[in-house]
């Protein structure tokens, strides 16, 4: 991700009201993050480089969660970050608190959320592909 990138999807995340984003043409549109869900991005995800912050977006009321499973160069775990709000939402913010120059590789999914870890699903079949971005 470039540094303007970046400066990008923290300005539209600093900026979001209700999930809308005012454009250069005064005009609001919903958030899509930097990675989306296939097919139709009904869910994505962001990595902003400072401060470190992942976050999940839910595009489409379709009863499912979003979830963004990523893997740190700093620790040896999978982890998610889930967005079980519903669309329209504000994003989830997850902030990963992690050291200058490690990496985190992510992608982005539907599933569906339960307050009881176990019984929580990712819908292989509409992950984005694996992003690596470098922290700040």
């Amino acid at each position: 991700m470039t540094i303007a990138k970046t400066a990008a999807t923290a300005a539209a995340v600093a900026a979001m009201a209700g999930g809308l984003v005012m454009t250069g043409t005064s005009q609001a549109v919903a958030h899509v993050g930097d990675v989306c869900t296939v097919p139709g991005c009904n869910g994505s995800a962001s990595f902003v480089r400072n401060g470190e912050h992942l976050y999940v977006w839910d595009n489409k009321a379709d009863g499912r969660s979003v979830v963004a499973e990523y893997e740190r160069s700093d620790a040896d775990q999978l982890g998610r970050a889930w967005n079980a709000r519903g669309a329209g939402s504000s994003p989830t913010d997850h902030n990963m608190s992690m050291p200058e120059r490690e990496t985190i590789t992510y992608r982005v999914c539907l599933g569906n959320y339960s307050t009881n870890a176990p019984d929580r699903v990712v819908h292989e079949g509409t992950c984005s592909g694996w992003y690596t971005e470098p922290a700040g």
